[in-house]
């Protein structure tokens, strides 16, 4: 009863408008945007600043710490997927009430007191583990905002572009980590774990920077039954030509019928219609393109060929952050589907024949198989990250508004927690790797079946046309 009445309330201000369904945008019917207006990007652009510390330290547990001065130990490697857990948890029941600027410039705070303590006592194991799960729990909750807040902001037309820029950021935050931690020296009289934190405090503070310009989505506000700050915040989201008065309004209409909609959608519903499930599962596999076998694997593999880290471990990141550049407008153009499907098929295949080299369990100390290794790898990250903003994307479409912040959370700890449990049973040895890379890659070739005939192509739709797709189980075509 109590939400049928705030449903009421929603609509009761909302005067009848001629045509409300209709496209407000008729000129764009056969024409791309590719790019946001700039008070989308600033409002992007806040949280993708605080995702490339959080890729730094994912990397630095999943290997990519080589010239700490500290001892790693397992709870060090995994502290930070830990925080991140924690912090996606405690942000899903806030979105509804909390601004999301609050949600960023909370997350950019987190984050410069990490960088703090990384930078104050480089040496101390203790401050530097709990710096870890400072900021694990800014990029959790932070990571959880982004995703709503971007999906409800972008136009229809570049939505694919606007939830790419978080896979993006802990993309480029896995660059630095590996480039500097690689090619470090001994001879450096400075502690790379400060450099670490310096570069924490920096994102931290233009993030901050950036947040004061944040534009809080219009639904949020509808939510609030606040219809004049809603249509304030349509009108700054939208170009100058497209604010006309009428425009708005019918805007207002569309976004109110949306959040009428998908209030009412039940957990069970959602369950039984099965987006949840196929979306842990996709999300699931970035876990594995990125995890800490594949970089053990590599490390040991150029330091065979090499007796050193020289220009393979830059190889391999560019590799990484050439695919999910390629992907750049590929989701709102050829489609998220087809794209996502190539990528994940690919990945899986590399890893099936990176597992091969491991069957003669003296390929570890051949520089033929660990050359070998080396190229497939590298070729294995680029198809990973190719594959990687798919799944922010397709979490920003598939759940409806009511659930979505729980259900999100809830794909992000599964995926965080494979990272945990990976790095808790993981020894590297010959037949580790060669049962672990052949498991991922009979995985993904098997989801790449299920996703092939279950995941709906959702280019061009509106988050309500979006998710009404997701409730059908099977979809076939590819574009």
């Amino acid at each position: 009863m109590a939400k049928d009445t705030e449903l009421e309330m929603i609509c009761r201000n909302s005067p009848p408008v001629t045509q409300p369904h209709g496209d407000p945008f008729p000129q764009r019917k056969n024409q791309i945007v590719y790019h946001p207006t700039v008070k989308q990007w600033m409002a992007l652009v806040s949280g993708a600043l605080i995702f490339i510390p959080g890729g730094m330290s994912m990397a630095f547990g999943l290997g990519w710490n080589l010239h700490t001065h500290i001892h790693t130990t397992m709870q060090l490697r995994y502290s930070w997927f830990v925080g991140f857990i924690f912090g996606a948890l405690m942000a899903a029941p806030l979105i509804k009430c909390v601004p999301k600027r609050l949600f960023m410039l909370l997350g950019a705070f987190l984050v410069i007191i990490g960088g703090i303590i990384f930078t104050s006592v480089p040496y101390n194991y203790s401050a530097i583990l709990a710096a870890r799960y400072i900021n694990g729990i800014a990029i959790g909750g932070t990571t959880l905002a982004f995703l709503v807040h971007a999906s409800e902001i972008a136009a229809t037309e570049n939505r694919g572009f606007c939830l790419w820029l978080e896979q993006n950021s802990m993309t480029i935050g896995i660059v630095i980590q590996v480039v500097y931690s690689s090619q470090w020296t001994s001879q450096v009289h400075f502690a790379g774990d400060r450099l670490h934190g310096i570069i924490a405090i920096i994102f931290g503070v233009l993030s901050i920077c950036c947040a004061h310009f944040i534009v809080e989505s219009p639904i949020f506000f509808i939510r609030q039954c606040d219809d004049a700050r809603a249509l304030n915040c349509l009108r700054q989201l939208q170009r100058p030509e497209h604010a006309a008065p009428q425009t708005l309004q019918v805007l207002l209409h569309q976004l109110k019928t949306y959040v009428v909609e998908t209030e009412t959608v039940e957990w069970r519903d959602t369950l039984v219609q099965s987006p949840f499930l196929r979306l842990l599962l996709y999300r699931s596999m970035v876990a594995f393109g990125f995890s800490l076998p594949m970089n053990e694997a590599m490390k040991v593999a150029n330091l065979v060929v090499l007796r050193d880290y020289e220009w393979q471990p830059i190889v391999f990141v560019i590799l990484r952050v050439g695919g999910t550049f390629s992907s750049l407008y590929m989701f709102d153009v050829t489609g998220r589907k087809l794209v996502s499907l190539v990528a994940l098929l690919l990945t899986g295949v590399l890893s099936i024949a990176i597992g091969g080299e491991y069957v003669d369990e003296l390929s570890v100390v051949s520089e033929y198989h660990m050359s070998v290794i080396c190229v497939l790898s590298q070729v294995f990250q680029f198809f990973a990250g190719l594959y990687a903003p798919s799944s922010s994307v397709y979490l920003s479409e598939a759940f409806p508004m009511s659930l979505k912040p729980y259900f999100i959370a809830a794909c992000l700890t599964l995926q965080q927690v494979i990272h945990i449990i990976v790095i808790c049973t993981f020894h590297f040895n010959t037949y580790s790797m060669y049962v672990y890379t052949l498991f991922v890659g009979i995985l993904m070739l098997v989801l790449f079946v299920v996703f092939s005939l279950t995941m709906p192509e959702t280019r061009k739709t509106t988050l309500g046309e979006a998710q009404i797709r997701f409730r059908k189980l099977l979809h076939l075509k590819c574009c």
